[in-house]
């Protein structure tokens, strides 16, 4: 209790400012200006002009629509409207056949104060009472009520979750993702494919060292996408961890600190694709050309120091085995048997466990996982080329198969992918089953229901609910009203520092490292282009660590957020009780990101540290702190030989 109470204090300490702080009234009108005309098909509108008189108009046009033509005339104006008392704006079109009472173009929540009760609320309930479902829930209706009152609450909740969750293709091929991944696992367990997995494995992780090595390995081999990592990781390496008696907190630690920062930092991932296109379109107005945003990219990789730094941290708590804080609690138990983090399985899932007529073989799961990374990674490939047209296809080609790639990755359909390969999965793993005789068609019926309604509650709600309330904080403006509330915080050498601690808390509470990098990445390639010149880091050196620190401080915030979706589908397929699982990492976490500032940011953006420079100095600053404050377990468990 007295842990849970330390950790919503300093919750409570932290975000208690951010309520009494002013928020840049221009700044709040121009991001809402921009979240209106965000999606806006200004082909289907060439005749529209946007009269607006505001000292941030161009730049949030620019910040809004990228490079995208504008072409207006006097035939038809958006006129922006602001009603601050009402927490709105709308967007109002003037012509000759508008009638007074005519609807707005378009309309959103100007952004406010309140609009930071909703998340906040639902992250201090999950410290204090060890779960999520709940103050999620609470954290969903006073968005709810605070958008829309109370004639307008049932009909918010149900856009939220109808209209943005329930018919939207990604999210949907995500919850089909998990049901059936965790329906595959089922099945595999019970032909004895996961025994078999467990017992090949043993030669390579006789100890809790070389297992939990053998994790950290796998994290960087699922490269491509931090979903498809965080879920075949987790389920791979539970019964390993389980036997070896490391605790499921440990490996959804391993699991979600290496899927998005590996993920973030790779050439070649869909993360990649997604983050270059949260900047790369506002390139043009800074007189760079679009295409210029991979560069860009790989120059803030020497500047990622918070996914590097993580990254170093897992290898450096595996290799001294020692822990510091929850974690090494929760490890003594599990040496002892009693891990308090695993969730427990039901005692009616029989069909969970093993056939007592199925011998263990390990193809028998690894052929189904090599089929779902096998299958992802074809259909990611094909789902992208198909999405480019034939003559961009001829001249990317002659760039080189980089380009290609690069150009395929950006363009794929990444959630349909690993849909498909899950479901691939399944059925090859039923085939097996099947066609060997290892367990009879109703047996394979009843494990495969069971399976898939395993993760119901500890996956599927709490990833709706988690989804839910990201769609009240958009809905709110809660994103926009901390941009604006940070703006006028940012001077030109400290830019790089305060975007990443402005981007930590944006994903910290809304639990979304998409939304943030959506967010603020616009707006800022337009203020590094503008203080650059006042920097000693120059216009590009500024443009570049900037957009490098938004990128991770929002990943870090993820990490650290009890209401993000990642940080939920690692504790959820490596079988970890999930505030467990947060209160567990955020150490190790929060460490990290203070090395990222005090060796990272701090030294390169104020003095030019060379980032080499910094990388040692913080590899080494996390080493000792690892190796001299974190103190060793006091039992270990070995297995000295494979078990036959």
């Amino acid at each position: 209790m007295r842990a849970r109470l330390l950790f919503a204090g300093v919750f409570a300490l932290l975000s208690a400012p951010l309520l009494f702080l002013p928020a840049n009234s221009n700044a709040l009108e121009s991001m809402a200006v921009q979240s209106m005309l965000r999606d806006l098909d200004t082909s289907a509108y060439a005749g529209l002009e946007l009269q607006w008189e505001h000292p941030f108009k161009e730049e949030s046009l620019v910040a809004a629509l990228g490079n995208r033509a504008w072409t207006g005339n006097d035939t038809l104006v958006l006129t922006p409207h602001f009603q601050a008392d009402q927490n709105r704006a709308w967007l109002e079109i003037v012509s000759p056949v508008t009638t007074p009472d005519a609807p707005p173009f378009a309309e959103t929540h100007l952004g406010s104060r309140l609009s930071l009760f909703p998340p906040l609320l639902a992250i201090l309930l999950a410290f204090l009472l060890r779960g999520v479902l709940f103050p999620l829930a609470l954290g969903i209706g006073l968005g709810c009520f605070l958008g829309g009152g109370f004639s307008g609450f049932f009909p918010m909740l149900y856009g939220v979750f109808w209209t943005s969750i329930l018919t939207d293709a990604f999210h949907l091929y995500i919850l089909g993702f998990v049901i059936l991944l965790s329906a595959t696992v089922g099945v595999m367990t019970r032909m004895g494919g996961i025994e078999g997995m467990v017992r090949a494995l043993t030669r390579y992780a006789k100890s809790s060292r070389s297992v939990q090595a053998v994790a950290y390995a796998c994290g960087f081999g699922i490269f491509f996408d931090d979903y498809a990592n965080t879920i075949v990781v987790g389920n791979s390496c539970g019964p390993l961890f389980d036997r070896l008696k490391v605790s499921r907190a440990k490996l959804a630690y391993i699991v979600d600190s290496t899927a998005a920062p590996v993920a973030g930092v790779a050439i070649l991932s869909t993360w990649v694709a997604y983050q270059v296109s949260t900047y790369a379109p506002q390139l043009p107005s800074i007189g760079m050309e679009e295409g210029a945003g991979y560069g860009l990219f790989l120059e803030t990789i020497p500047f990622r120091f918070y996914c590097l730094f993580a990254l170093f941290t897992v290898a450096s708590v595996i290799y001294f085995q020692r822990d510091f804080g929850p974690m090494r609690r929760t490890e003594e138990l599990a040496r002892q048997g009693k891990d308090p983090s695993r969730v427990q399985e039901k005692k009616s899932a029989e069909a969970l466990v093993p056939h007592p007529d199925a011998t263990p073989h390990a193809m028998n799961g690894l052929a189904p996982l090599a089929t779902l990374l096998g299958v992802t990674g074809w259909l990611l490939y094909a789902y992208g080329a198909n999405a480019i047209a034939p003559e961009q296809e001829v001249v990317l080609k002659a760039e080189g198969w980089f380009h290609w790639i690069r150009e395929v990755l950006s363009k794929t359909d990444s959630a349909k992918a690993i849909f498909m390969g899950s479901l691939s999965a399944l059925g090859l793993a039923a085939a097996l089953a099947l066609g060997r005789r290892l367990i009879s068609a109703k047996d394979l019926l009843k494990t495969t229901a069971q399976g898939g309604a395993s993760l119901i509650k500890d996956g599927v709600l709490v990833l709706l609910f988690a989804w839910g309330i990201g769609e009240v904080c958009a809905e709110l403006g809660t994103a926009n009203y901390l941009v604006a509330v940070f703006q006028d915080l940012i001077r030109p050498d400290w830019l790089p520092v305060i975007l990443f601690l402005s981007s930590c808390f944006i994903a910290f509470a809304t639990g979304s490292s998409w939304t943030t990098m959506a967010i603020m990445q616009p707006n800022v390639v337009l203020m590094a282009a503008k203080l650059g010149p006042e920097s000693s880091l120059g216009m590009h050196g500024l443009l570049v660590m900037s957009i490098g620190a938004v990128l991770e401080g929002a990943i870090f915030g993820d990490h650290c957020s009890p209401i993000s979706d990642t940080t939920i589908l690692s504790s959820t397929a490596s079988r970890c009780r999930h505030i467990d699982h947060v209160k567990t990492q955020a150490p190790y976490a929060l460490l990290t990101a203070a090395v990222a500032l005090i060796a990272g940011y701090i030294p390169a953006a104020m003095f030019g540290v060379p980032p080499w420079v910094s990388l040692i100095s913080g590899a080494v600053i996390l080493a000792a702190c690892i190796r001299f404050f974190a103190k060793p377990l006091q039992s270990e468990v070995t297995l000295a030989e494979p078990t036959h």
